[in-house]
């Protein structure tokens, strides 16, 4: 059974007939709707959608410093941004897609599709922790957790190196493909992230742990370091 993915449609008040969700509703994804700022926000965070979706004409607050915000944030579920008829897309405004109106129901849904996580699964396993890396799920006991593509990303880095004291330069350098290091405080907030998914107390964290002046270690209890990897066929 495919997966369903949860879109986060943010709009402001309009005619019943002129919203989108219950166009998204009948194509086989769960839609969770906001019409505010702080109601967006709250959402992104704690529903950790597939895929946001700005309405910006029908919106109040400056949607390019939404996105802003969720970047600066760690925050990088791919957004979808719907722009006023005849506006050009503009990469600086901070979405991964764009659509202008007017379009049929079938073009956004397939904008859509194309930001959804491939279905494919690969997993990565190390003791009782399961990352699955083309859903960028992660789940630890009976707990799941949906990452965003740099904190999958971080993570099965961290996997892969079970016990090893990882340097914030190695991490900058293997995540973000990048040698600056003069503030990784992104690297921090995505560590936070990570131990929010893993961690049974995110603020006493006894996976992944801090080295002070170094970077970081994943420890995994005696007896229970097994890794292994498959890609389903």
């Amino acid at each position: 059974m495919a997966p369903v993915h949860t879109i986060l449609l943010v709009e402001g008040r309009k005619p019943t007939s002129a919203q989108q969700a219950p166009l998204l509703n009948d194509r086989g994804v769960r839609v969770a709707t906001a019409c505010t700022r702080r109601e967006a926000w709250a959402r992104a965070l704690k529903g950790k959608p597939s895929v946001i979706v700005l309405d910006s004409p029908s919106l109040r607050f400056d949607c390019p410093r939404f996105c802003e915000s969720l970047r600066k944030e760690g925050i990088e579920i791919p957004v979808l941004m719907l722009l006023p008829a005849g506006q050009k897309a503009d990469r600086s405004l901070g979405a991964r897609a764009y659509l202008s109106y007017p379009f049929s129901p079938r073009r956004l849904v397939n904008k859509i599709v194309r930001l959804l996580p491939s279905p494919d699964d690969e997993m990565i396993q190390l003791g009782d922790i399961a990352l699955n890396l083309k859903k960028r799920n992660v789940v630890r006991g009976r707990r799941e957790t949906h990452l965003t593509p740099r904190q999958a990303s971080l993570l099965e880095v961290f996997m892969k190196h079970p016990g090893d004291v990882l340097t914030r330069a190695y991490l900058m350098k293997h995540v973000w493909d990048t040698d600056y290091v003069e503030d990784t405080r992104t690297l921090d907030v995505h560590v936070h992230w990570v131990r929010k998914a893993i961690e049974d107390d995110p603020r006493a964290p006894k996976c992944l742990r801090t080295v002070r002046g170094v970077g970081y270690r994943l420890a995994v209890e005696e007896g229970k370091e097994k890794r292994r990897r498959t890609k389903s066929s």
